[in-house]
């Protein structure tokens, strides 16, 4: 059930009407949202009507309810974007300002970072990478968002770690992008097929990914 309230107010010609949202419109139009995205992932955005959207929120289906909070299913799908990409500008700050100074616990904290992020977002990514148009162009935005501009971080970490004379790498930034790149494979194949690469436990993987990062960032053997 919605629960809007009208209040009376006076404008210049008079008194007139406003809508005011309450606490059960908040809660709806994030039940909305949450129904959606878990929608739209499992059938495709396409495949999905509004009906059976405000029918996994508990709410008649022919009741319109959808379209009191957002005018359309595509004016959903991308608040339900933007909504991610808010929280993981948040996340992202927090965890800025707590960045180890050690390599090998930074490259830890990155790739911990990253696939907890692709794996907390795998609904959205997943209709991102099978429906992109649907997305249009926040799906950029969002998958920068996924990689909180790391490549960029990574590459000129490298490039002064190669500086340094600590790394012997020719190509800092593309290693950097080959590195990244590994790192978010699985949990994208996890996403899109629900397999791992090679049958191998994520725990296993991201060990295997760190020794291998930390041996191109310290030019020595992986371990």
């Amino acid at each position: 059930m919605l629960f809007s309230t009208a209040v009376e107010q006076p404008g210049e010609g008079g008194s007139g009407t406003v809508w005011q949202m309450t606490t059960g419109d908040v809660n709806t139009r994030d039940r909305l949202l949450d129904a959606a995205i878990a929608l739209f992932a499992r059938q495709g955005y396409a495949s999905t009507s509004v009906a059976e959207i405000q029918r996994a929120c508990g709410l008649s289906p022919g009741s319109g309810a959808l379209y009191k909070h957002f005018e359309s299913k595509g004016a959903l799908l991308r608040e339900a974007t933007q909504r991610q990409l808010n929280r993981m500008v948040a996340t992202r700050a927090a965890q800025d300002r707590t960045r180890p100074a050690d390599t090998r616990e930074a490259l830890r904290s990155a790739a911990t970072r990253i696939c907890d992020t692709i794996e907390t977002n795998a609904d959205l990514l997943r209709v991102m990478f099978r429906e992109p148009e649907a997305i249009g162009d926040l799906a950029d935005e969002l998958w920068s968002a996924v990689t909180f501009t790391t490549y960029d971080s990574m590459g000129t970490a490298l490039s002064g770690a190669t500086t340094a004379g600590s790394s012997d790498v020719n190509d800092p930034e593309a290693t950097s992008a080959v590195l990244l790149a590994a790192l978010a494979y699985l949990p994208i194949v996890r996403i899109l097929i629900r397999r791992t690469p090679g049958g191998v436990d994520p725990e296993r993987f991201r060990e295997a990914w760190l020794r291998l990062a930390e041996s191109v960032f310290t030019d020595a053997p992986p371990t």
